[in-house]
């Protein structure tokens, strides 16, 4: 009788668990991929790109103005004023920077998310996860994110 018992609760428990399987679907993406196939992404590092050039020059014409009056004997007090001086000029350019950065990622993060909501439903997928934090299983929707996304 008991045999009959445990058969009949592992019967129900892998029927919950094959029913609660059929009602949830996951579905996986390489966020890096995504990322690097979009190409919205492309142009916003290309547009950051020139700002940190632009900041990368202004830097480098400091240290050469500090490394110069060093070299030309100025005084250690008015060394340090001059570089107090140099941090409090570039601190706008390198906040600026700092701003525009976060907010091309936000944008980028924006599209991907809607992206892949837009293919979840379309291919029936309630769940997403990275494929990073997958070890077996799940739909692989990669692909299919880049292209919605590079329509």
């Amino acid at each position: 009788m008991k045999k009959l018992l445990i058969a009949a609760m592992a019967i129900m428990f892998v029927a919950g668990v094959a029913r609660a399987a059929n009602f949830t679907s996951i579905g996986v993406i390489d966020v890096q991929r995504v990322f690097k196939g979009y190409n919205e992404t492309a142009k916003a590092q290309a547009d950051l790109s020139k700002q940190e050039e632009s900041f990368k020059k202004d830097f480098e014409d400091s240290q050469k103005k500090l490394s110069d009056a060093e070299k030309g004997g100025t005084k250690k007090e008015d060394l340090e004023k001059m570089k107090k001086e140099m941090e409090q000029k570039l601190m706008p350019k390198r906040d600026s920077l700092l701003e525009l950065n976060a907010q091309l990622t936000t944008k980028l993060q924006a599209k991907i998310l809607d992206a892949v909501k837009k293919v979840s439903k379309k291919v029936g997928i309630d769940v997403v996860l990275d494929k990073q934090v997958v070890i077996n299983g799940g739909m692989d929707l990669t692909d299919m994110v880049i292209t919605e996304l590079n329509k």
